[in-house]
């Protein structure tokens, strides 16, 4: 039988520096709502598998490993997963942007996040499980329209609206933790705001646990082409209200909560972990001329970002030392009849989506982790390179010399092998 423990831990950070997501030099002056670590263990027999959710941009690889040695005695390094909110309203943590995480707060989340994972494995208590999906309607497409490059409110383009949740109780049937699952951008508010918050994960997460009681975790699917559909009086995307804010939250917490409240939750076998490296390799490099262009731009954003960028990749490719590939990992995580798998950047819905229906033959159900373990840039299909637009173009705010080349296919490839392994 499944043994289940869960815990949570505070990352809020002092207000002062820029937040980390939207472009602007504006320093943050105030918390909105806490930023927060949960962990939950899910353990049987001598299987043990941990997942930790955070209030943060993202994390590289390196931070993940970080964690997992901190609790190699209690969990082996591939069984533990590490997943980001991606909120655009928390402190820098990515070297990415412009931006240079602070190592003292990078300590905390690590410290953090081992520590509550530390306290979920210790406080195991017998576990039923209940799986069910809704939906919430906050959420859309933004990829450009034929014929344009910019973000719009694209309501033809694919969404997927489902609000999946997997609900464990206890000891007694008492609620003990409710993951939930939902592709969607957490831009509902602008960091540029200088406002600290978790966005609608993090209020969707204190409704469900002021209603159920139980502890929340949020997971986020593939969200790289969605975000939510919070309008300007000129019709285009606008940085929401406290109001929209709270009700984009709401609206997605109160549907888990009636979802898992209908859940007759059992018994369940099956705890397991599997890891493996990859490495998804370049394209072209942006051409010179442009590249030259963007090193002597004397704008702020020119010279605080673009500007070293451009230098930067300019120089590598005069030293031929430009990397062909970049290196990071993807992640199964098996627990009864649920199966997690993670995707280490900012992949867009298609992929989650064909990544589904690759593997429909073998998971009752499956969920497409983004955001996980490792923040390695936008993840884009083939189709929309040729299309253009922001996501396929945005790999210098990355840090990163050239756009990805074949990386859909890797994905459902390695997907595939974990799976089927």
């Amino acid at each position: 039988m499944i043994q289940s423990g869960v815990a949570n831990g505070d990352i809020t950070p002092e207000p002062g520096p820029v937040l980390q997501g939207h472009w602007n030099t504006n320093p943050s002056h105030s918390v909105l709502y806490p930023l927060e670590v949960r962990a939950v263990i899910f353990a049987e027999e001598n299987a043990q598998i941990a997942i930790a959710t955070l209030d943060v941009i993202g994390i590289t690889k390196v931070i993940t490993d970080r964690i997992r040695a901190q609790v190699a005695n209690i969990i082996p390094g591939d069984s533990v997963m590490v997943a980001c909110s991606h909120t655009h309203c928390a402190l820098p943590t990515l070297p990415c942007l412009g931006m240079t995480p602070d190592p003292e707060y990078m300590d905390r989340i690590v410290e953090t996040t081992a520590a509550c994972i530390a306290e979920a494995a210790a406080n195991l208590q017998p576990a039923t499980l209940g799986l069910g999906c809704g939906s919430a309607h906050f959420n859309i497409n933004r990829r450009p329209l034929p014929g344009a490059s910019s973000m719009t409110l694209n309501y033809g383009g694919i969404v997927d609206r489902r609000v999946r949740v997997l609900h464990v109780t206890g000891e007694n049937s008492a609620p003990l933790a409710t993951l939930f699952h939902y592709a969607c951008h957490p831009t509902t508010l602008s960091g540029a705001n200088g406002i600290i918050s978790p966005d609608y994960p993090g209020i969707a997460r204190t409704r469900i646990e002021q209603t159920l009681g139980s502890k929340a975790l949020f997971l986020p699917g593939c969200f790289g082409n969605i975000r939510p559909a919070i309008l300007s009086e000129t019709g285009g995307f606008a940085s929401a209200t406290r109001e929209q804010l709270d009700a984009c939250g709401h609206e997605l917490g109160d549907e888990v909560c009636r979802v898992a409240t209908g859940l007759n939750t059992r018994s369940a076998e099956g705890i397991s972990a599997r890891r493996t490296d990859i490495a998804i390799p370049y394209g072209d490099l942006m051409p010179e001329e442009e590249m030259k262009k963007m090193a002597t731009d004397e704008s702020e954003r020119g010279q605080f970002f673009t500007g070293p960028w451009a230098r930067q990749v300019l120089e590598m490719a005069a030293s031929d030392t430009v990397p062909s590939e970049k290196p990071t990992e993807m992640q199964l995580m098996q627990v009864g009849p649920l199966s997690l798998i993670t995707i280490p950047g900012e992949p867009v819905l298609e992929i989650g989506h064909a990544m589904e229906k690759r593997l429909q033959d073998i998971s009752a159900d499956l969920w497409p982790v983004g955001y996980a373990n490792d923040e390695v840039g936008y993840l884009c299909t083939e189709r929309q390179y040729e299309e253009g637009g922001y996501e396929p173009n945005a790999y210098p705010y990355y840090g990163e010399p050239a756009p990805y080349r074949g990386e859909e296919e890797i994905i459902l490839q390695t997907a595939d092998a974990l799976a089927r392994n």
